[in-house]
């Protein structure tokens, strides 16, 4: 299924996924694991496509030293992944997609994880007049030394 903009145009060129999380192993050079990245985008998963990665991907990921990766997606999801298999190991709401990339920092002794959720999908998903968007900054604190 391919991902049609609202002028009836073929946005891309290519077949799904559109964007994946890729692990590497650098010890023999090949691929560890790969999954689709940032949720399906809405008008393609109205056409019936799954797992398609989001299209308008500008994100970036975190790892921890415990083998969590953190990835804040354009569907408004934050993905926890386990970074040694790729298996998705808790998924939260976010108030809007997210572009850039997620900070962690810590605040006596206690891990926090910082989303930006500012983005109201992509060029080819305006904003329709009157609707009012939940932008937000969104902070986690990490369950005790989940980070470490």
């Amino acid at each position: 299924v391919r991902m049609y903009t609202g002028y009836g145009m073929n946005g891309l060129i290519v077949k799904p996924p559109y964007a994946t999380l890729t692990a590497y192993d650098l010890n023999t050079g090949t691929i560890k694991w790969q999954v689709p990245a940032g949720g399906d985008d809405a008008r393609a998963a109205a056409a019936g496509a799954k797992d398609t990665g989001f299209i308008f991907q500008r994100t970036g990921i975190i790892t921890t030293s415990a083998g969590l990766l953190f990835h804040a997606g354009g569907d408004s999801k934050l993905r926890v992944y386990d970074s040694d298999t790729g298996r998705v190991l808790w998924t939260g709401a976010l108030p809007a997609g997210s572009r850039g990339i997620p900070a962690m920092y810590e605040v006596n002794g206690r891990q926090h994880l910082v989303v930006n959720a500012t983005a109201s999908g992509g060029a080819a998903a305006p904003v329709p007049a009157g609707v009012t968007l939940n932008r937000a900054y969104v902070a986690y604190a990490l369950p005790g030394n989940a980070a470490k």
